[in-house]
């Protein structure tokens, strides 16, 4: 559990260091400082880190009287982390990558404004949805999922 609890909340502090360095590159830092060392985070920590938390917590899911599907709150946590996790590995990664080879390869080019601008809304609107799955961590509402056929609207 102390690992899970670990990987989610270095997930969210790694998510924080990319939307500062979202920020400062929006207010015109230099790029060819920004997008290589958000290169550098998203691959080797952020990415790593995602799925540990999602595997930890897939397998305290298991492993645990919470379940994976026995409580609201634990599946839209795990919802949260798996959406979180395959866009951090298919698109933040490779667009990163991408960005930072373009502002430091053999022709570098000036990115524009609108070229900053993912930068700062994806790890932004992670970090929100980060916060939500931690709230949810904290507070645990009891809503149970029922899996129980319905009639007439009450469960049977």
């Amino acid at each position: 559990m102390s690992v899970h609890v670990a990987a989610s909340v270095s997930v969210l502090g790694a998510d924080l260091v990319l939307l500062v360095l979202g920020i400062a590159s929006v207010g015109g830092a230099d790029p060819v400082t920004i997008y290589p060392a958000a290169s550098l985070i998203g691959t080797w920590l952020l990415a790593p880190l995602a799925l540990t938390a999602l595997a930890t917590g897939l397998t305290l899911g298991l492993l645990t009287p919470w379940g994976l599907f026995t409580y609201w709150w634990v599946a839209i946590k795990l919802a949260i982390v798996a959406v979180l996790t395959g866009a951090v590995l298919f698109v933040l990664v490779p667009a990163l990558g991408a960005t930072a080879d373009a502002v430091t390869g053999p022709t570098p080019r000036l990115l524009s404004a609108g070229e900053r601008l993912p930068l700062l809304i994806a790890p932004a609107s992670a970090s929100t949805l980060l916060l939500v799955a931690l709230v949810l961590a904290i507070f645990k509402p009891g809503w149970r999922i029922s899996w129980r056929p319905v009639a007439g609207g009450r469960p049977i």
